[in-house]
């Protein structure tokens, strides 16, 4: 049995990630890299990340597959991040993330990971189940590994529902479209766009497309994020614009994750949801200001917001009946 924490994650299909950069990218040439970052991925785990820098006591739920899920344990080991690992079958996949240093641009490669059966998927519930009892919160972020369908959001869902915690969905795909009776849900403006299946092009059609996901799935609130312009707050009594922090961008992975983590931290301290979400867009920019997906600390976030790390931590989570 591990110590209680507040939130749980689960991180269903995790990575482990190296970004380096590159003068150039050229067809068929051998590019000469600069030495690579390595640190542990996939949006759960993220999303565990930056709570633990915030003081928010988490455990981090994912498979664990051959020598990439070992090594991506150790350094989830060395981060000090409380982690509960389920050992598959299989390879954990590696994600790629490349600067191309002439241009700035950003390029991303992402393997597919290692397929997750019903009995493996089973084993990583029932830890979520037996180590979440007195979680506040139930954090269902990144992609759906092979062999799981988007039916395992209803299943967290029910899960959470007995645990008394709120459930947070960060998905895409089916999985966005399973999220019903979802506490907050966080799609990107691109991942709203492709579940509704029509352009969100202004701000009043991403506002509509927000509000018709909050009704069709009976959420709580949906948390728009809409990249450099900020979020939209959609809940059923009403909408508020909040703009992005301001920061240098040097890499945007792992940024909707941080943004999910700032948001949850606050709500865990009783913080009313627009109060909570700047605080989450401060952890995005504090992420977007680091390299690939390693971590900012608690005085990098001081650049960000005048909420200092140590007025963050400490207290008990608060388990409210409405926002």
């Amino acid at each position: 049995m591990l110590a209680s924490s507040d939130v749980v994650t689960i991180t269903l299909n995790p990575a482990l990630d190296d970004s380096f950069s590159v003068p150039r990218l050229i067809p068929g040439n051998k590019m000469r890299c600069s030495s690579p970052r390595i640190d542990p991925g996939g949006g759960g785990i993220n999303v565990a990340r930056v709570l633990h820098v915030l003081g928010i006591p988490t455990l981090a739920v994912l498979p664990m597959a051959g020598h990439i899920g070992r090594a991506l344990s150790e350094l989830l080991e060395i981060e000090r991040l409380p982690f509960a690992g389920v050992e598959v079958p299989g390879e954990t996949r590696l994600s790629h993330h490349v600067t191309e240093l002439e241009t700035g641009l950003e390029y991303r490669f992402v393997l597919p990971g290692t397929a997750l059966s019903r009995t493996d998927l089973d084993r990583c519930l029932q830890v979520v189940r037996r180590e979440g009892r007195h979680a506040a919160y139930v954090v269902l972020s990144g992609s759906l590994p092979p062999g799981v369908s988007a039916d395992v959001v209803p299943r967290v869902r029910c899960l959470s529902d007995a645990l008394g915690a709120r459930l947070v969905v960060d998905a895409s795909g089916g999985a966005l479209a399973q999220a019903h009776g979802a506490y907050l849900i966080k799609p990107s403006v691109r991942e709203l766009a492709e579940h509704l299946g029509r352009d969100l092009d202004t701000i009043a059609e991403q506002v509509a497309g927000a509000r018709q996901l909050l009704g069709a799935t009976g959420a709580n609130v949906v948390v728009l994020s809409r990249g450099h312009l900020g979020v939209a707050l959609v809940t059923p009594t009403g909408t508020q614009l909040l703009p992005a922090v301001a920061g240098d961008l040097v890499s945007g992975v792992g940024a909707g994750d941080a943004l999910v983590a700032g948001i949850i931290a606050g709500l865990t301290h009783g913080w009313d949801l627009a109060r909570a979400a700047r605080l989450g867009l401060a952890c995005s920019a504090a992420m977007i200001a680091t390299a690939g997906t390693s971590m900012f600390s608690r005085d990098d976030l001081t650049a960000f917001t005048d909420v200092l790390p140590d007025q963050i931590v400490g207290g008990r989570p608060a388990r409210l009946d409405a926002v």
